[in-house]
C-alpha cells in the first residue's frame, strides 16, 4: 500500500552571539582544528567514543565517524573564508524531525583584543517554532559549553 503524505515547508532563522576570550586568529584554529576536542559528548549522535572531524574547504564536511566504520554527515562546506566566516548546508532526516534542510553560518569578529562567534541559521522544510528553538538551545550549549570553554581554557 502506498501512502502519500503532503506537509507545508516553512523557513525559521535564528541567530546568536559567542563572546569569546581568544584572539580571533586563535579562535580559528581552534574552532577548525581542534573540533573533536571541543565537540560535547552530548551531542555525539554515534557514540561518546566517535571522531568528529571538518575538512575546511568548498565541499569539506563536517563528519562523526565510529570505531565500527559508522559515520554520520553532519554538514557540507558551503563557502569558507579563512579567520572569517563557514558557512554550511546539512540535512535532518525525517526520523530526526526533518525532513529540513540547514544553512548555518559561523563568522567571527574581533571585539578588542577578543572575539565574537556569531552563529546564525536558516532551516527550510518541517519547522516548527519549537524545533526551532531546540536546535538554537543546542547550537548555544555545543558552541558555549563545548566550544568557549574549551578555547578559554587554552
Amino acid at each position: 500500500m502506498n501512502v502519500v503524505e503532503l506537509s507545508d515547508a516553512k523557513i525559521a532563522k535564528y541567530q546568536f552571539e559567542v563572546p569569546v576570550k581568544r584572539s580571533v586568529e586563535e579562535l580559528w584554529s581552534v574552532m577548525i582544528d581542534e573540533i573533536n576536542e571541543w565537540w560535547m559528548h552530548d551531542f555525539r549522535a554515534l557514540g561518546e567514543d566517535s571522531i568528529i572531524s571538518l575538512n575546511p574547504e568548498t565541499g569539506g564536511k563536517l563528519l562523526e565517524t565510529s570505531p565500527d566504520g559508522g559515520s554520520l554527515e553532519w554538514y557540507q562546506v558551503q563557502m569558507i573564508v579563512p579567520k572569517t566566516s563557514l558557512y554550511l548546508v546539512g540535512y535532518m532526516a525525517a526520523d530526526w524531525g526533518g525532513p529540513t534542510t540547514s544553512m548555518l553560518k559561523l563568522a567571527l569578529e574581533a571585539r578588542g583584543d577578543d572575539s565574537v562567534l556569531i552563529v546564525s541559521d536558516a532551516l527550510l522544510g518541517n519547522v516548527t517554532e519549537n524545533s526551532t528553538q531546540s536546535a538554537s538551545d543546542g547550537w548555544q550549549m555545543l558552541f558555549g559549553d563545548g566550544l568557549k570553554k574549551y578555547a578559554e581554557s587554552k
